[in-house]
């Protein structure tokens, strides 16, 4: 008989097989930007992987884990979202004011520093030492898309060829996956910071192929100068080149998003639309919340305008106008508004609940939320969705207008602009359609049905591409020819320009033996008829 103990180390041993060293560098401080790589992280470990991440957030009950170590750069939070009056206003990217998708990359400089800061911490350079002292190598990383420079540079340098796995947490992963071959047909796919449907007029597709390269071109111009110099300042003016060709280097792209929020594209197999990470079972409500919520006879508004906008950043005059609305609902009607200040909000009715902090998902499956009135960003779109709640979406920058322009698309939301809330009227149209309009909830719960389907097999989904790239080293076999090409050759101007150099040179010479033949027999005529005469 097998003694005990050797018993459980081959139990071990089997059970590791197969399992996988991943790093992962998710540079950005902001909570929804970090959501879906917590939760997936948060499986890889329970599968039995070991995973080192650098990242503003830690995942919960993880900390002691001895398959995950986390590199605590939670700091960069300071720099992110609401300016401090102590900080330098160029280092901080203000999130609380509104701005157009033309203004987007004027945070670019201020993120770029975000990624410096972070890699310069000691949290992270204790990493370093660690990974050089042991030796450590890794079977993949998975690295935030706007921080390639950054994060792919720093992959070659302290683990040499690793692959590595894009993730976007917005509706496609721009930067990446033109070079991966599925190149966008910006007629037909609207841009993620924009504000159109896939369904554009001829002037708006002219500015969706223009938007398009100029955001992404601003992004790379952010970028590649900050790590270039990141990295000669610390490791020496010949790992400068560390950053070249990184924005190519993917081996696959993870999109935590689908169709369902934004609209069907074509594709290649190394672009992997997964749908949301993050939804989990929604968790016990506090009793104020759960008896505010359950004592609302006719429904409740849910007001939140995210983890980066604050609704305390709103104008005074938006604020109150959303305050008359809401104070004359009719009898039966409560609202719930996230409000990051201590104290009732000025002029705040008995019928309004506020706290600084909610349980979104927990608020949002609650059966008595009629309306949720959101800033627009994806991972609440996707959860009002999955709890089949229709939306009011006031977008301020980013893909919010995008997601807002896909929530009135789709029959599921309406859309008020910040300008909108300076309008009483506007306010009132907009929220009483949705409220008492029944095809706005018929249409959401049809949505959330078939976002459902799509989300049973995500995060599988997302555990089989990490697991496939770090056991084959890559994925150089989904790589479609299209990702070495140029546009004028993807769109076939090479075809049709030899074509039509060719069609020319034919109908030249048609032409020109034509003229030939008719002169000849007009000239043969004349000689003809002179002789006759």
């Amino acid at each position: 008989m097998i003694p005990i103990s050797i018993f459980i180390i081959l139990t071990l041993g089997i059970l590791q097989t197969g399992a996988f060293k991943i790093l992962v560098f998710f540079p950005m401080p902001s909570y929804s930007h970090q959501r879906a790589i917590l939760s997936l992280t948060e499986r890889l470990v329970s599968d039995g992987h070991e995973l080192f991440v650098i990242s503003p957030n830690a995942v919960p009950g993880l900390e002691s884990h001895a398959n995950y170590t986390y590199v605590d750069v939670s700091f960069a939070y300071e720099y992110f979202g609401d300016p401090d009056k102590d900080k330098n206003k160029d280092e901080v990217a203000d999130l609380q004011t509104r701005f157009s998708k033309w203004e987007l990359p004027r945070t670019c400089v201020a993120v770029a520093s975000i990624a410096r800061k972070e890699f310069e911490s000691e949290a992270f350079r204790h990493f370093i030492r660690r990974v050089e002292t042991e030796r450590i190598q890794f079977d993949v990383a998975i690295i935030e898309t706007w921080f390639t420079p950054f994060t792919c540079a720093l992959t070659r340098l302290i683990s040499g060829s690793t692959p590595i796995i894009s993730m976007s947490t917005v509706n496609a992963d721009i930067m990446a996956e033109d070079s991966l071959g599925s190149i966008s047909h910006l007629s037909f796919v609207p841009a993620i910071f924009g504000e159109y449907t896939h369904r554009m007029s001829l002037w708006q597709k002219i500015e969706n192929w223009v938007y398009h390269f100029y955001l992404t071109r601003a992004m790379k111009n952010a970028m590649d100068p900050a790590a270039r110099v990141y990295f000669r300042d610390n490791f020496g003016p010949s790992s400068e080149r560390l950053v070249d060709g990184c924005w190519s280097n993917a081996s696959l792209s993870i999109v935590v998003s689908n169709s369902v929020y934004s609209y069907p594209r074509l594709l290649g197999p190394n672009v992997i639309e997964t749908g949301p990470l993050h939804l989990k079972p929604p968790g016990r409500l506090p009793k104020n919340l759960q008896d505010w919520l359950d004592g609302a006879e006719k429904g409740v508004i849910f007001f939140s305008l995210g983890s980066n906008m604050r609704s305390k950043s709103l104008p005074v005059v938006a604020r109150d106008n959303l305050m008359k609305f809401f104070k004359e609902l009719p009898k039966g009607y409560r609202v719930l508004w996230k409000w990051e200040l201590d104290g009732r909000i000025p002029g705040q009715s008995d019928n309004i609940l506020t706290q600084k902090w909610m349980p979104q998902e927990s608020v949002l499956a609650h059966p008595k939320v009629r309306v949720f009135i959101t800033q627009g960003g994806l991972q609440s779109f996707q959860e009002a969705v999955h709890y089949g709640v229709p939306t009011v979406g006031i977008p301020w920058f980013g893909d919010q207008e995008f997601i807002a322009a896909k929530m009135v698309d789709a029959g599921v939301g309406a859309q008020l602009l910040p300008s909108d809330l300076y309008s009483y009227e506007k306010i009132k149209a907009a929220l009483d359609m949705v409220l008492y309009d029944k095809r706005f909830f018929k249409n959401m719960q049809r949505l959330s049905a078939i976002s459902r389907d799509f989300t049973a097999q995500a995060m599988d989904k997302a555990v089989f591409w990490v697991e496939h790239v770090a056991r084959h080293g890559g994925a150089t076999h989904l790589r479609p020819a299209t990702a070495d090409t140029s546009l004028f050759q993807y769109f076939c101007l090479d075809i049709i320009t030899v074509i039509l150099f060719l069609s020319s040179l034919i109908m030249f010479a048609t032409y020109k033996v034509s003229r030939f033949v008719i002169l000849f027999m007009i000239s043969n005529k004349l000689t003809k008829k002179i002789k006759n005469s």
